[in-house]
């Protein structure tokens, strides 16, 4: 599970901290102190060392209570353990006299320290437990020297000497005294708490007061009756909390377990007969099971209290988890049994703290805390999930492994327990068409299980694949995820031989984790779970953006906590929602901008993820906390703001707003601006029109009154867009879909900003379109210059039929003619496909499968227009500057044309949707279909080829413009025949260029300048009446082809004349050739027919 940040855990950072201290991980800047302890006694390389860590929280009691369950000494490596935490300094700020730092229990200030700063109390011994300042020296409160009883010292003085003096006398004197000092006492002092539960007051730290003497005489009753030896007992102090009294006992030379025991029932037995008192139990509370698995079920147990407690059972149970009240319902229920409370909770996720209080009439409690023993279920992976095996094979390898510190074994297999295992399984004998299960398995109580199918098949294999292995044909092949990630990728062995019908039903495993724990959300549970999913987004940021799943995972965990605010009476803080706008934030950046355009084209009739997303956002605004407070962070915005009559801001410097008038009394708004929004929602229209671009920030606006006049200013994101249009979201647009809407808003100006005026509140934003306005003229010229030019082109194929047979007697002539009618030929298809992409690009009956097969042919046939103009255009120049070689075959120079024609516009087009159609940029959507160029820029796969060949072809012209005047500068006669050809293969060459030229020209003069209403129109009329040009120029202005229509026409009247049908024939021929003689033409009757240059 992903770690909170949470107070339980600030504890766990002390501990880490004090680690990467030990190992020298940390430097000199962090906030944490060492000092080095040696014991004279201890050897030299056993150093201890006391660790100062400074941490900033905001529940003390709790952070108390962790400190109080954890058991001491905590291993921190082979060689390390910290044997102790304690709280010493607690710093809050003051209003009055800024940061007031106070010592805990046993420990005061340095004497230097109180000296130093202003005093709040005073504490014997000339120190002090509170100080009016935050110490900048970095040291907090020391560790109280506890007293110790020490007996004086026993000193032995002998008897004065007696002198007796004989004669002589003799003087005798004694041995000097001895003196003897005894080993001090050791002694051992306890700090223990106990909580009245009555307001505190501070008369009752006056030692006279009668609360103060009834604990000071319930400290000194129970401790002579239950504390053998005891030495000392006081009074620490009283303070708030209730009212919490600190007392220290002394006993020689230590302290038993029973003892302690007696003495804490015995304080809440003879106070709780005048005061309610609680009782903290030294035992934590029970957890059924023992290891409680995140996702499973556990009860709690609370007492029964201890019966020399003499509680009672007139008691009423109270829960808590984390400090917040836990209500029955849902997946929480709690019973009785054998005089004590049990807490079943149906699902756990995340580690916390529970508190149990069983509360008397009285008002007396009994209190039992513990954060149990959470863990994290095992995360079993096996290789293969699924796999096909041919009877043929001998065997198969098995893997399954397991996170540490679990281990697995395969169930009924003689393969051993670890952590990593495998089994080689030996196909039987008698394989046949069957499945077989292997079941790898969890030691854990209950077990864990995940499964290995293998699919033994006689068929014959036909796919075989590096990433979904083997199969026969229908084989459906299923592998796991990636690490750290739950689900399973799929695919089938179709009849070409390749596994195809992929499906990835991948998701991240803390995100999947969050989504299973979201569907039994609690109130109680939803700050921390809020938190976790704010870290798992941000630590997972580039896995959750670009994968589809996880983006449609974490809004359905967010539109499941709109639900869980929708359905309790529960107030959001400002902390909840900031992790809120984390998490969506990430769902909002650049970088997830593709997937979500995937999203949103396969989004159902009903269901469109992108809404869904927007509407949760609207419904946990709704639970938030009142004030008036920003909430920053790094993609979203939101403010929230109070007042009365009119309102008018400006927001994230983007969106200005302004309420003129409203009804009196005090009202609060709250507005989010979404930095990205655009990235998620698409820019449909009422009308289902995708021709328009979000141009203004997203603003969502929620109020607690009604509002019917508001006014809303954007500015543009886009300056070159126009015909603004002030829209909102309707999440009923097109049966639940979800939509821009008009209604209700209305236009008020546009200059360099737009603003909009709406009679309700919403998501509002702005759609601009990067095209011109609607133009009925251009529409005229279109259809009507479109119709005109398909009739040409189909003149134009029935004149290229009636004279074929005439026309394609040499290679140039039936080269140049082929080029015309696969010029006429793809021109007219793609006319074809452009009226029908056009009744299918209005909203009623557009479809974006059928748009896109409209585009790509249209696509393919302009473009094999152009190459086919190529093509031409290499033939002439080949011919030019080789007019009288023999060259290439006719059948070459047909294979090399029909390969530019339509390979290569094929190969560019296949490319292209390949590219930009999974991401749904292919075309540019509702209204045109054609290639998409605003997102993807797929129109240049158009453009840079077509202005390419019309280069290509002006520098053709150039080259046989040269040729044609230098051979007649040159003046020699043979060339000089070549002279009348050569002009004919120049003038299609300069007629045909400029026209497609000019044309294409003009389509990137209406990108460049969407708003020039003059470039429209020209390039409407000269790309609608292509096909009359290339009537008129490349078929109506060829005097030869004009020459055959004129001899079919002669000879079919002479024929109708003559009463002989040979003598006709004859006679019409002869005119004919006259004709043809006199208008300059050539004899097709020469011997040599291929050398001679036809038109």
């Amino acid at each position: 599970m992903a770690l909170p940040r949470r107070i339980g855990f600030e504890v766990l950072l002390l501990v880490i901290a004090c680690s990467l201290v030990g190992k020298g991980l940390l430097g000199t800047e962090t906030s944490v102190h060492r000092r080095e302890k040696r014991l004279a006694s201890t050897a030299l390389n056993a150093t201890d060392h006391e660790f100062q860590v400074l941490i900033r929280i905001a529940d003390l009691k709790k952070v108390q209570l962790i400190l109080d369950n954890i058991v001491f000494p905590v291993l921190i490596n082979k060689t390390g353990t910290i044997d102790s935490v304690n709280m010493t300094t607690v710093c809050s700020l003051n209003t009055s006299t800024g940061y007031q730092c106070k010592c805990e229990e046993s420990f005061v200030w340095s004497n230097n320290t109180c000296s130093k700063y202003d005093v709040c109390d005073a504490v014997p011994g000339n120190t002090c437990g509170c100080i009016n300042s935050l110490p900048d020296d970095g040291l907090y409160c020391q560790p109280r020297i506890a007293p110790t009883t020490t007996p004086s010292p026993a000193m032995t003085t002998p008897s004065p000497a007696t002198t007796t003096t004989p004669s002589p006398t003799t003087t005798t004197t004694p041995s000097p005294a001895t003196t003897t000092t005894p080993t001090p006492l050791k002694t051992e002092e306890r700090i223990f708490t106990f909580t009245l539960n009555i307001d505190f007051d501070p008369a009752y730290t006056n030692i006279n007061n009668v609360v103060y003497k009834a604990i000071l005489n319930a400290i000194e009753t129970q401790c002579k009756k239950y504390i053998s030896n005891v030495q000392s007992y006081k009074i620490l102090e009283l303070r708030s909390g209730s009212t919490i009294a600190s007392y220290s006992v002394s006993a020689a030379p230590s302290f038993q377990d029973s003892e302690i025991k007696s003495l804490q029932v015995g304080m809440f037995t003879q106070l709780a007969a005048t005061y309610p008192s609680t009782f903290d139990s030294p035992d934590a509370l029970q957890f059924n099971p023992t290891e409680v698995f995140f996702g499973k079920s556990v009860t709690v147990t609370c007492g029964p209290p201890p019966l020399n407690l003499s509680f009672g059972s007139d008691w009423t149970a109270e829960w808590r988890l984390d400090g917040n009240l836990i209500s029955t319902g849902g997946k929480y229920s709690l019973s009785t049994q054998g005089g004590a409370s049990k807490l079943t909770v149906s699902s756990i996720f995340t580690p916390g703290y529970f508190e149990c209080k069983l509360i008397r009439t009285d008002r007396s409690v009994f209190r039992q805390i513990s954060n149990g023993n959470f863990k994290d279920e095992p995360q079993i992976t096996v290789n293969p999930v699924k796999q096909i095996v041919d009877c043929k094979s001998t065997n198969v390898l098995l893997n399954c492994s397991v996170n540490s510190p679990y281990q697995v074994e395969f169930v009924g297999e003689s393969s051993g327990s670890g952590n990593n295992i495998s089994y080689l399984f030996t196909i039987p004998v008698d394989c046949k068409d069957s499945e077989r299960k292997f079941t790898c398995q969890s030691n854990t109580n209950p077990p864990f299980t995940k499964d290995i199918t293998l699919v033994f098949s006689t068929e014959r294999i036909v796919c075989s694949d590096r990433t979904f292995g083997e199969g026969p044909k229908g084989y459906k092949a299923v592998i796991p995820c990636r690490p750290n990630e739950v689900g399973e990728r799929t695919a089938i062995c179709k009849a070409n031989e390749k596994f195809e019908d992929e499906q990835n039903s991948c998701v991240l495993k803390p995100i999947q984790e969050l989504l299973v724990q979201s569907e039994v959300l609690d109130v109680v549970e939803l700050p921390k779970f809020l938190d976790q999913l704010s870290n798992v987004t941000a630590n997972f940021t580039e896995e959750v953006v670009n994968s589809t799943n996880n983006i449609i995972a974490v809004t359905v965990i967010l539109d499941n906590v709109a639900n869980t605010t929708s359905s309790f009476t529960f107030i959001l803080s400002t902390v909840s929602m900031e992790d809120v706008l984390l998490s969506a934030g990430v769902l909002t950046i650049d970088r997830a901008k593709d997937q979500w355009k995937v999203i949103n084209a396969n989004n159902t009739n009903s269901s469109s993820v992108s809404s869904t997303f927007l509407q949760s956002l609207e419904t946990i605004t709704h639970s938030l906390t009142s004030g008036s407070f920003n909430i920053p962070t790094e993609f979203i915005f939101l403010n929230k703001t109070t007042f009365t009559d009119t309102f008018t801001g400006d927001f994230n410097s983007s969106v200005e707003i302004d309420i003129p008038a409203a009804a009196g009394g005090n009202k609060s708004i709250t507005v989010i601006t979404f930095s990205s929004m655009d990235n998620v929602l698409p820019a449909r229209d009422q009308v289902n029109s995708s021709n328009n671009i979000i141009n203004g920030r997203v603003v969502l606006i929620q109020s607690n009154s009604t509002i019917n006049n508001i006014s809303l200013t954007f500015d543009v994101l886009k300056d070159d867009l126009e015909d603004p249009k002030c829209v909102f979201w309707n999440f009923t647009l097109f049966n639940g879909l979800g939509g821009w809407d008009d209604k209700g808003c209305q236009l008020e100006k546009f200059n360099e900003t737009v603003t909009c005026r709406c009679d309700h509140l919403t998501s509002f934003s702005i759609l601009m379109s990067p095209d011109a306005p609607d133009d009925p003229v251009l529409d005229y010229i279109t259809y009507i210059g479109v119709g005109i030019s398909m009739a040409s082109l189909v003149i134009c194929l029935i004149i290229e039929a009636v004279v074929w047979r005439k026309i394609r007697r040499n290679n140039v002539s039936y080269l140049r003619h082929v080029s015309v009618v696969n010029i006429a030929v793809s021109l007219l298809i793609a006319n074809i496909w452009f009226i029908i992409g056009a009744s299918i690009s209005v909203p009623e009956r557009y479809s974006l499968s059928a748009c896109t097969a409209a585009t790509f042919f249209i696509h393919l046939f302009y473009l094999a227009l152009f190459f086919w103009m190529l093509a031409s255009a290499l033939l002439l120049i080949y011919r030019t500057i080789s007019v009288f070689d023999g060259g290439l075959s006719r059948r070459a120079m047909m294979a090399i044309g029909f390969s530019l024609g339509y390979g290569a516009p094929l190969i560019i087009v296949t490319i292209t949707i390949a590219v930009t159609a999974p991401t749904n940029v292919y075309t540019r959507g509702t209204g045109t279909c054609w290639l998409n160029w605003y997102e993807s820029k797929a129109l240049l796969a158009f453009v840079i080829p077509a202005l390419s060949i019309v280069a290509i072809n002006l520098i053709i012209l150039l080259v046989v413009i040269y040729k044609i005047l230098k051979r007649r500068s040159v003046g020699n006669a043979a060339q000089a025949g070549e002279v009348p050809a050569l002009l004919v293969i120049a003038r299609s060459l300069a007629v045909l260029t400029p026209i497609f030229g000019i044309t294409w020209g003009l389509g990137v003069g209406t990108m460049t300048s969407p708003n020039n209403r003059g470039i429209h129109i020209a390039f409407a009329f000269f790309n609608s009446l292509q096909g009359f040009f290339i009537l008129v120029f490349g078929t109506l202005l060829d005097k030869q082809v004009r020459s055959e229509i004129t001899a079919k026409s002669q000879t079919s009247t002479s024929g109708t004349k003559s009463t002989s049908a040979g003598a006709s024939s004859s006679s019409g021929l002869g005119r004919l050739r006259i004709w043809r003689r006199r208008k300059g033409g050539y004899n097709v009757s020469s011997a040599d027919s291929d050398s001679s240059i036809n038109t």
